[in-house]
This record gives structure tokens, C-alpha cells and sequence, in this order.
């Protein structure tokens, strides 16, 4: 704390400070792959959710006041209509904004808001390669991935300084998972 009074005078830190005990609210973001804002919205206040679009500056997301439901386990939420999604998280997304057909890396995917934005945003087209260094991790990624329909997506865990520069060996990756995939539906 005597590092932040040494930085900042005390207004501004004790507005801080008072800043950080208020609660955030819950936003979820729309997922236009399988529906739009205002269906799911719609759908949520005839569950008794209380809700409002987040802001101008965001075409996909909700704030969510206080529900009647669990927001994570609604049937829209468990159909990946929706994610639970900090404001906050939106926003590199769209300072990004990835189009469609290209290539983009995310080098901390877990647990997926942001790769399955970029995918949303890119449509389904082009290639995410979506890396974690931690593998316990990926299981939110793969399980988000596939809640939210996403199918343009490449999931590997690599340190950042070991991650392969050649297509090659992400086109062995690609192929990996899709080996990995099909041993667990057999299983």
C-alpha cells in the first residue's frame, strides 16, 4: 500500500480502492454463430432474467442484474447461445478484429471468451490456433469450443518460447487433435 501512496495522490487512490469493493456485474456475450442478441435476450427475460444490452460500443454483449435461473446453466447457456464473459474481456477482441479466412494466434486461449470471439467474429473461417501453457486448462477451451460451435480452431499447449514457428508442425497439431477427438467418441 506505501508503494501506491508514494505513486498516487490520496483521492485518486482511496477512489480506487473504493472502486475495487464494488461488485462487478455479470455480462455474458451473445453467440451470433447460433443466434442473435436480441433472441437471446428474449429468451432470458421470459426465463426472469433482468437484462440490458452492455453498451454502444458492443453489438454481442448483456449485463445481467439478477436472475430468477442459474445464468450458467440455462438450456440457451448449455446450447452455447451465450458465454459468461467479463465487459472487460471483450474489448482486445474487438481492438483485433479478426476477419474472415485469416490467421490468428492466442498464446493464453484458456478458458476460450476470447478464442471463441475471434471465431465468431471470423465466422467460422480462417484458422485459430488456440495455445495454452497450462494443459489443465484446456479442457474449458475444448469444452467451450464445442459448446459454442466453433470449428475452425487449433487447441495445443505450448510454453511460449517452445511454440513451433512452422506450419508444418501446426498442421501435425491439426491432425493430433482430430485423432485425439475421434479416440474419445470410440471410448
Amino acid at each position: 500500500m506505501g508503494c501506491l501512496m508514494d505513486v498516487y495522490p490520496l483521492t485518486q487512490l482511496i477512489e480506487f480502492l473504493e472502486a475495487n469493493e464494488i461488485q462487478r456485474p455479470v455480462t455474458i456475450r451473445t453467440n451470433t454463430l447460433k443466434t442473435r442478441r436480441r433472441d437471446l435476450a428474449q429468451a432470458l427475460i421470459n426465463r426472469g432474467v433482468n437484462l440490458d444490452p452492455l453498451g454502444k460500443w458492443s453489438k454481442t454483449g448483456l449485463v445481467i442484474f439478477d436472475s430468477a435461473v442459474p445464468i450458467g446453466a440455462t438450456p440457451e447457456y448449455l446450447a452455447g447461445h451465450y458465454i459468461l464473459q467479463g465487459a472487460s474481456s471483450l474489448l482486445p477482441v474487438i481492438s483485433l478484429s479478426p476477419q474472415e479466412g485469416e490467421k490468428v494466434l492466442d498464446m493464453c486461449c484458456a478458458p476460450g471468451g476470447k478464442t471463441t470471439y475471434c471465431a465468431q467474429l471470423m465466422k467460422n473461417t480462417g484458422v485459430i490456433v488456440a495455445n495454452d501453457s497450462n494443459s489443465d486448462r484446456l479442457r474449458s477451451v475444448v469444452g467451450n469450443l464445442h459448446r459454442l460451435g466453433v470449428t475452425n480452431a487449433i487447441v495445443c499447449s505450448y510454453k511460449g518460447q517452445d511454440f513451433p514457428r512452422e506450419d508444418i508442425t501446426i498442421k501435425k497439431c491439426a491432425q493430433l487433435q482430430k485423432q485425439l477427438l475421434l479416440a474419445a467418441i470410440d471410448s
